[in-house]
């Protein structure tokens, strides 16, 4: 008897205390079946990730993201296409506490974000894993909020080129754009080229003294004059945007202001690139180059995705110079982040990798739409065929233009990811200069009409 009630008690103190001994299953206090803890682990996880682009981009990202999840069949990617007043809509999302776990963000959007602690720094997410290292990914790609904190990388080496199509310059005699940066043409040479390109309604070009620059039916050259552009050019001549501390204005100041009128002179002097007004009623600069409204296009990487999925000739060479052997190209902003709000970092750290690994997601690199962020896919031979060789997003002139151009060091720091209040300058700065680019004033007119303004908003910089 003693050893029968010896039993019970044993039976039921490992019901109650021994996991091993109790059932795979428990019920709950409203009766219900609870989960076992392989389900829990099974369990399907949301993340979603958000992003600006065109339809292209957007059915490319949703291929890859969908990739991702067949590899890892517990996660499911929510895709948020934003294609047009991202930052609105996103500011939105965040106020209403709904922000994504992971998106693409312009940096002078995304500082502040970092700043006040919203976004993981991923250096510390990289340094904790065990399959990737910092100097696996190119050095420029980093954005720093401060010296030692970084909220991403870009989320593609997006630098800036010149498309051109190819019909159109065999049609005005003249040979394609050089694709080294040995060969680039200076400034001089660039508008002589771009005045015989520029057409009016009676086939005049705009060398012509009896061309007609208000009935032009197609432009030498086009462009959003946006910082990235106008920034290649000013570090082109030796120019800059705030001074090493970022304590001074430095746009106002000649060797920028040279540059930036030149562009204003584009327009309004030489005829051959429509102002920013003109902009808005033309057709994206990839159609205006299919549809032979522009020969050339002064464009990012990633409109080669575009191009490539048309029937239109076209190749790519580097950007003009103004001092010779001086070249620079500006990316575009653009860096996947991670908001701390996710309730699934790991997971949304595990997608971020997938999406800066080319190898899990080659047709975003092989279509034109993204560069590779990993050094060894502009060093290694086998790697680098897997994207930059493959037609048709990437003729021939693009391993001079874009490829030579990383590994050379000719990539510039865009501004907005390092100057302080970036975003409240660029409200001075680009009602000044589109004033300028509609031949309003001068730049020095215009800039220096701001200056004042300008200088009370200076905080320094987040790599300095």
């Amino acid at each position: 008897m003693k050893k029968k009630l010896l039993c019970m008690v044993l039976s039921l103190a490992c019901m109650f205390t021994l996991p091993g001994c109790q059932s795979t299953t428990s019920g709950t206090e409203d009766g219900t079946t609870g989960k076992t803890q392989e389900n829990k682990q099974e369990e399907k996880i949301k993340l979603r990730y958000s992003f600006w682009g065109s339809t292209n981009e957007k059915d490319a990202i949703t291929k890859s993201c969908e990739a991702f999840t067949a590899q890892n069949p517990n996660i499911e990617v929510e895709i948020i296409h934003i294609p047009a007043d991202y930052e609105a809509k996103l500011s939105a999302m965040i106020a209403g506490g709904e922000e994504p776990d992971l998106a693409n963000l312009r940096d002078y959007f995304a500082m502040p974000l970092a700043e006040s602690g919203k976004l993981y720094n991923i250096l510390d997410l990289i340094d904790q894993d065990p399959d990737i290292d910092r100097k696996d990914y190119l050095d420029f790609a980093y954005r720093y909020y401060s010296p030692d904190a970084a909220y991403g990388l870009n989320t593609a080496t997006e630098l800036f080129a010149m498309f051109y199509n190819k019909k159109i310059f065999e049609n005005a005699g003249v040979e394609g754009l050089p694709s080294s940066v040995e060969d680039a043409l200076t400034m001089d040479e660039f508008i002589a080229l771009a005045q015989k390109l520029t057409l009016d309604s009676q086939g005049r070009n705009a060398a012509d003294p009896d061309f007609d620059p208000t009935n032009i039916v197609q432009y030498g050259l086009m462009f959003d004059f946006g910082v990235q552009q106008y920034m290649g050019a000013v570090y082109s001549n030796e120019g800059s945007y705030v001074s090493e501390d970022g304590m001074k204005w430095t746009l106002n100041q000649p060797q920028s202001v040279e540059a930036l009128q030149t562009i204003s002179d584009l327009v309004n002097v030489y005829h051959v690139a429509p102002n920013p007004s003109e902009l808005k009623a033309l057709p994206s600069l990839a159609v205006a180059l299919q549809t032979d409204k522009a020969a050339m296009i002064w464009a990012g990487a990633w409109v080669a995705l575009d191009l490539g999925l048309g029937d239109t000739e076209f190749d790519v060479g580097v950007l003009p110079v103004f001092k010779e052997g001086v070249y620079a190209t500006c990316p575009a902003q653009g860096t996947a982040g991670i908001f701390k709000s996710t309730q699934h970092p790991e997971e949304t750290f595990k997608l971020w990798k997938w999406l800066m690994d080319p190898g899990n997601n080659i047709d975003l690199y092989a279509s034109g739409l993204w560069m590779p962020l990993l050094t060894d896919y502009y060093q290694e031979k086998d790697l680098l065929d897997t994207w930059a060789t493959v037609a048709p997003a990437h003729p021939s002139g693009y391993m001079g233009s874009h490829v030579e151009v990383v590994l050379d060091g000719y990539v510039a720091a865009n501004p907005s990811g390092y100057v302080k209040n970036y975003t409240e300058i660029n409200a001075l700065v680009t009602p000044a200069l589109e004033s300028a680019f509609l031949g309003n004033e001068s730049v020095q007119e215009a800039l220096d009409r701001i200056a004042p303004d300008v200088e009370k908003l200076l905080k320094g910089r987040y790599d300095k």
